[in-house]
Order: C-alpha cells, then structure tokens, then sequence
C-alpha cells in the first residue's frame, strides 16, 4: 500500500514502517526473501521476489535510501505541527484607490541617464560580437557506455552472478550501489571541456573517493595511478574492500539451503561421515583430498543432523565453518562466519561421526575465511 511517506509502496513490500532501523529492513528482506524466492516449492513468486528485491536495493544503502525518503517528504502535503495555528481566510478587505506612477512623470535627467545607459550596452553588445571566436561544436553525453579497459573484471569466476566487481586503483573508501544498471564512470575531455563516458563500473566494485563536487554531484575517484575519474554520487555507498566484498556475497547468497542439503560432491567413495550441528548457527561441513581440493560439502541447520555418504576411502582434511547468511555465491558465509579444520589427515572409517563444534577431545585449529571458500 502506498502512503505519502512510502510513495512506491518500498517499505510495504518489506513490511516494516519508514523509520525502521537498517537491521529490522535486512531482516525482512530475508524472511521474505525466503518465501517468495523462485526457487522455493509453493511460495515461490518470481514476480514478487523482483518487487522485493528493488524495495531493497533501495532500502538497504544509506544514499538511496536517503534519496527516496527525502523525495516522499517533499512531494507530502504540509501539516500544521504541533502548537501550529492553522491561517485562518478573512475576507479579503477593499484595498484604498491610489494612483500608480506615471512615465511622463520621471524627471528629465533620468530619461537621459537610462539612454546613457542603453547606448553603452548596445555598444558592448556590439564588441563582443565582432571579437568572439566561432566555438567548437560540443558532443552530446551519452546515456550508454560499452565497457572499456581498465574496467575488466578482476574475476572472471563470479560472472554467472552478474557482471563481476572491479577494483580501481588506490585504497577504496566507497562502493557501488546495486540498481537496475552499472554506475557510469565518466572522464574529462580536455579538448571540449565536458565530462564523457569512460566505461561501466559494476555493482559492488570498490573504488578511492578523493573529492565531492557539489554542484554537479559527482564524486571524484582513482582509476589508475595516473588518471582520475567521476561517479554520481548516487551510486556510491561507504565501505572498503571487505565491506563491498560482503554486500556482494550477501547480495548473491540465493536461497536458504536445505538441511542435508548436499552443495557439491566430485569423489565417489565407500565411506559415510554422520553430522550433528550443536553449535545453534548455520553450518557446512567440506571434505577435502590430501592435496586440498574439495571432494564434497553439505549443509547442516542449527540442531539439524545429518550423513554424508559416498566419501572417499583414503585420509582426507575435514572442515566446517558456522555462520548467519550462507552464500551460494562465495561458497561461504556473508556475515558471522568462523572457520575451523580439524587437526591432521582423518580416516573417516575410523572416526565416522563429526559433532559442530567438536568435543574438547578433538583437536581443531582456526582457518581464514578465504581458505575455507577456495574450491
């Protein structure tokens, strides 16, 4: 339902009120996210996912968000505040007979000054008619712009997603705001004076702000050690590296894997690891060769257990990690994740049963988040 103070109907679509908190507007996205996601057996809408999905790619930065509110407030009709004495029409009283001045009522010396005056503009007119240069003719800016170096993606693996996150030079402050289309990047054309499109920046993409420019509201970014660019300031939200690198795993995460959910499994075997999850969070389990690829992995709920079956005879390293938004995307999770590896190569014949976390007994040491999502 749309008010004055939700124009489009944004924070209906959540159902939360326009003062909700960041917190309250991302947890609504997931809990309804998982109902309406396509991929869910008979809630699923794709019609409504989408709708969804645009209230909260709204909501959820602080830039369009703040643009969206202020939008509302401005087109919603004044009330009186509090205290506030609402004007009150009197009837409109006869206003006395004067009489307005008259032309032929100037002096004489202002007559002759106003000509003064004209003829010294018709003269300036004149001048600078005669001394003024043909200008250039001056392209129009486009709406659109290809891709172009150095805009290629730093990797390539995370294209099924969407155009893949890019990395500019220096030591990123903000990032891109996801929004139906790629941020413009824009350079500036010396020889014309005006801004031109350089290339698209991704969603997600980190980049170094050096400068706001007020009037035109554009932001000044590195692009190469050596050149410098312009994004609307729209587009960008604060964060560094790591930040952007969440929002795009949080972005990307898919649906909710099931309990037992099997995510990938490249090695058949005889042997079968039986899984407890005590640990009250999200967990996956991975199984990986001697060498450190991953053989097979699964998904555990909070309380939930499960088997895995078909794993390889031989010793194997056995990790899992436990988190709050598991994403499909980096094979990880986007917030809360911790890592661990059980110590030393694991005959599974010999110890069939993981508890999550283990038994004090069971020796375990911490892993980078990156280790533990490398494939």
């Amino acid at each position: 339902m749309r008010t004055p103070l939700d124009p489009e109907g944004y924070y209906a679509r959540l159902g939360v009120e326009p003062w909700s908190g960041p917190e309250a507007i991302t947890a609504a996205w997931r809990r309804e996210a998982r109902l309406v996601h396509p991929d869910v057996p008979v809630t699923g809408d794709a019609a409504a996912f989408m709708e969804l999905k645009q209230a909260y790619d709204v909501l959820s930065h602080t830039l369009t968000r703040a643009a969206y509110d202020r939008s509302a407030r401005q087109a919603a009709p004044r009330q009186p505040e509090t205290g506030e004495i609402d004007p009150t029409p009197y009837r409109e009283m006869a206003a006395p007979r004067t009489r307005h001045p008259r032309l032929r009522d100037l002096p004489t010396a202002v007559w002759v000054g106003m000509a003064v005056v004209l003829l010294i503009g018709i003269v300036e007119v004149g001048l600078h008619l005669t001394s003024s240069q043909p200008q250039e003719k001056r392209a129009a800016i486009l709406a659109i712009a290809p891709a172009v170096p150095p805009l290629a993606p730093n990797e390539p693996g995370r294209s099924p997603y969407g155009p893949a996150p890019v990395r500019l030079a220096g030591t990123p402050n903000f990032y891109i705001v996801p929004t139906a289309s790629a941020a413009m990047l824009w350079r500036v054309d010396e020889a014309q004076h005006l801004l031109v499109p350089w290339g698209q920046l991704p969603a997600f993409s980190a980049v170094q702000a050096l400068r706001l420019l007020k009037p035109s509201g554009m932001v000044e970014i590195m692009v190469t050690d050596t050149a410098n660019g312009y994004v609307d300031a729209v587009r960008l939200t604060p964060g560094d590296a790591a930040a952007a690198a969440r929002a795009w795993c949080t972005y990307n995460a898919g649906p909710t894997p099931a309990n037992g959910e099997v995510l990938s499994h490249a090695v058949k075997g005889s042997a079968r690891l039986a899984i407890e999850n005590r640990s009250g969070q999200l967990a996956v389990v991975k199984i990986r060769s001697a060498a450190g690829a991953v053989l097979a992995s699964v998904f555990v709920d909070p309380g939930g257990e499960t088997t895995m079956d078909g794993l390889p005879d031989q010793p194997v390293e056995v990790e899992f990690a436990t988190g709050e938004v598991w994403s499909r995307a980096c094979r990880g999770f986007a917030a809360g994740m911790r890592a661990q590896r059980l110590s030393g190569l694991v005959s599974i014949d010999k110890a069939p049963r993981l508890t999550i976390p283990p038994d004090a007994a069971v020796a375990t040491v911490e892993i980078p988040d990156q280790a533990f999502e490398r494939e």
